[in-house]
């Protein structure tokens, strides 16, 4: 038993959860449908779900499916079935059939274009290198198709081309990186919870670890990979884990067991037809029924296990056959058959060693005749490419000169273009400036207006009140009289200067605009029902009279709404100056609304405080939900609209 079973993984393996479910007998009454691609699919899943069952009845499927899919030109349909029988060749140890097959799908999945299914037949085609031993050839499919997938990002296909390097490295006796290279697929696997995939790296991972003589670790994944495959009803490999269970038994001294799991694995191998692990099985349970005394039996198998091997051209079953057979006659005391037996074996290694030199120098001397016809090609195309160079240099600057010309042509449309946006930008400007003037000088207009009416009130009738009371204040006028007349003369005394301030607050004028919304605040606060507090930090003082005034309105405007709509007890207002702009902030305590009822109201106090932010180029952001405590408005100006 110098040989140990694996098996490669391939995409239709764990592929078509339908053609793993389906019933047969369904898929047969499906037959009776017309001719067409609809029946060709149903050969297909036929084909597909007999693979594994028998390998002959799923060719003939797939067989007539390709016949079919060539008559009705389904060029993608036809490479699957292509596929489909490739597979059920290789299972059978078919391997030249497998790869006419195979090579056949790869050129029409590539002038299909499907990059995945190309890359998942190079899988395949490595398999069946790797399978006849061709092992450099199998690893230049496996890489191309693994750089496919790496492109598609496809972590599946890409665990299982891993799988395969493995295995090619396995055979290389590269034990300790196929370890890693099968855990980093099992990783993968596990990620993507593919059953499958899982069973795979297990059964893998069991015979590699036979390879490293850590027997009860092979047994153990073994096992797993066993239970795993009989989950999944996948019986092509569940012959190769119970095979690999019987040989980890064997090196541990478990005959019995061993020569039980062996026999298991050889029944479902001759229902399956695979003629390879047949006498690769035969050849093991030789070894153990020589080890145990039933040297009738051993020669039994032995013999049939050769016959096999030789039939199909098995090398490596071939020698472990002929080895086997001079053990055998050794035990029987036959020495000198042993020797005839042994030199055989010697002679088939030699030759089998012979056959691969040969090919490998034939290989080599093919590449050579390539790389010479190849250097060959080459100059004569590099003398035309010189040839041609000239040709193209005149060509080029022709191209280049015209390319200048056509640049040109751009450049003064542009230009012109350019010229004529500026024109444009310079007259809506001056047109900006136009509206924002008269707009000004409305505004100016009526402050102006209002504060000469100011002065009025204050100046004229304050003097005539004055003058009144004096007069009242002295006898023979009755004192009752006088001091009614008194209270009422500075009743309106009071009410005018309110009047007066409301017009135009003279404090905002003489002393600012901090001092102004605070003067506003305490004649507020004087009533007790509400409590304004001003704040301000580092305010510019060199500020224009048309900036105090209009954010002067702004606030006075937007309190006057808070006391009449939100029942609030309490606001506040800050003045913050930053180095490039003003920020006014108003809050309050009273309740929200809704910020829509300022553009639908029917007032002019929201179209006036937006007036006047236009005029210092200001802008206002409002938040309060309805049904919340609480607004906050916040006024930014930039500095250099602020400074006069």
């Amino acid at each position: 038993m110098k040989y140990y079973l694996t098996f490669f993984l391939s995409f239709y393996l764990a592929a078509s959860t339908f053609a793993q479910n389906s019933n047969i007998d369904s898929l047969k009454n499906a037959l009776n449908i017309p001719a067409g691609e609809p029946r060709i699919k149903v050969l297909l899943e036929l084909c597909w779900q007999y693979r594994f069952i028998n390998a002959d009845t799923a060719r003939q499927f797939g067989l007539k499916a390709l016949e079919l899919a060539k008559n009705a030109n389904l060029e993608v349909v036809q490479a699957e079935a292509l596929t489909y029988i490739g597979v059920t060749h290789e299972s059978q140890g078919n391997y030249s059939e497998a790869l006419t097959f195979e090579l056949e799908a790869l050129t029409l999945r590539k002038k299909i274009g499907d990059d995945s299914k190309t890359a998942k037949t190079l899988n395949d085609i490595g398999i069946i290198h790797d399978e006849r031993g061709d092992y450099q050839k199998s690893l230049e499919y496996y890489y191309e198709a693994r750089r496919i997938f790496e492109r598609l990002n496809d972590p599946k296909s890409i665990a299982m081309v891993i799988s395969n390097i493995g295995i090619v490295l396995k055979a290389q006796k590269e034990y300790v990186k196929v370890v890693g290279y099968y855990h980093e697929a099992l990783t993968i696997y596990k990620k993507l919870n593919n059953k499958f995939g899982i069973a795979a790296c297990d059964a893998n991972l069991g015979s590699v670890y036979y390879f490293l003589e850590k027997y009860d670790s092979s047994l153990y994944y073994s096992l797993k990979g066993t239970k795993e495959f009989e989950e999944q009803n996948i019986r092509q490999f569940l012959s190769m884990t119970l095979c690999n269970v019987g040989m980890a038994y064997d090196k541990i001294g478990r005959e019995d067991e061993a020569m039980n799991y062996l026999m298991r694995a050889q029944k479902i191998n001759e229902e399956y037809g695979n003629k390879k692990e047949i006498a690769e099985v035969l050849v093991d349970m030789a070894g153990i029924n020589r080890r145990t005394g039933n040297l009738s039996l051993a020669s039994s198998n032995v013999e049939r296990g050769l016959a096999i091997a030789r039939k199909i051209g098995a090398s490596e079953q071939t020698l472990m056959a002929r080895k086997e057979l001079s053990e055998l006659k050794a035990a029987r005391g036959d020495f000198k058959g042993a020797f005839e037996e042994h030199q055989l074996y010697v002679s088939y290694k030699d030759s089998v060693f012979q056959e691969q030199k040969s090919k490998q120098i034939a290989e080599l001397q093919t590449r050579y005749e390539i790389e010479k016809k190849e250097s060959a090609i080459q100059l004569l195309t590099q003398e035309n490419e010189l040839k041609d160079f000239h040709l193209l240099r005149t060509e080029f600057i022709v191209v280049l000169l015209a390319f200048l010309l056509i640049g040109l042509i751009g450049f003064g449309y542009l230009w012109r273009n350019r010229i004529k946006l500026k024109q444009q930008a310079e007259l809506e400007s001056t047109r900006s400036q136009l509206k924002d003037a008269q707009l000004g000088a409305v505004i100016i207009s009526q402050e102006e207006e209002r504060r000469r009416f100011a002065a009025d009130l204050h100046d004229g009738m304050g003097q005539m009140i004055s003058a009144l009371r004096l007069n009242l204040s002295h006898e023979p006028v009755q004192k009752t009289k006088v001091d009614e007349a008194v209270d009422i003369l500075n009743e309106m005394n009071v009410e005018i200067r309110k009047i007066a301030f409301n017009l135009m607050p003279q404090v905002l004028m003489n002393s600012g605009l901090t001092e102004a919304l605070t003067e506003f605040a305490n004649r507020i606060n004087r009533t007790g029902k509400v409590q304004v507090s001003v704040q301000a930090f580092d305010i510019n003082q060199q500020m224009s009279s048309t900036q105090k005034i209009a954010l002067y309105r702004i606030c006075q405007e937007w309190v006057n709404n808070i006391l009449k709509y939100s029942n609030a007890n309490k606001i506040s207002l800050q003045l913050v100056q930053h180095a490039d702009e003003l920020v006014t902030i108003i809050e309050d305590n009273g309740k929200g609304f809704d910020k829509s009822a300022l553009t639908c109201g029917q007032g002019n106090g929201w179209k006036n405080i937006n007036s006047r932010l236009g005029l210092i180029k200001g802008n206002i952001e409002i938040d309060s939900v309805p049904g919340n405590q609480g607004t906050t408005v916040v006024i930014t100006v930039p500095e250099e609209k602020i400074a006069a």
